[in-house]
């Protein structure tokens, strides 16, 4: 899976090591090769995270506020891990009813 991280906010190494290691466990639920980009931005004294996934199958975008980046991030990636579980579930059960 391709990652691009792309942050206005100053990160070092290891916090973006941690989000692409995050984001490559979605893997799994993903049936193709797709790509994820993640955008760090600073809005006043918050700060806005948003993640994009496209693939073959699954496109999903989802955002989230909030005044501590570390929490921004966690929610977010927490709120991706579950939709594209979610996702992943109703493809392979429409499959399974052929």
């Amino acid at each position: 899976m391709d990652i691009k991280i792309h942050s206005e906010v100053k990160i070092d190494k290891v916090f973006e090591d941690y989000i692409k290691e995050k984001i490559e466990k979605l893997q799994k639920f993903i049936f193709d090769n797709g790509y994820v980009e993640f955008h760090i931005r600073k809005d006043g004294s918050l700060f806005l995270t948003e993640f994009y996934l496209h693939s073959k199958n699954l496109k999903v975008f989802l955002t989230e506020k909030s005044n501590d980046l570390n929490r921004s991030v966690e929610i977010l990636l927490d709120r991706a891990k579950e939709k594209v579980r979610k996702l992943h579930d109703k493809i392979v059960n429409k499959k399974g009813e052929k």
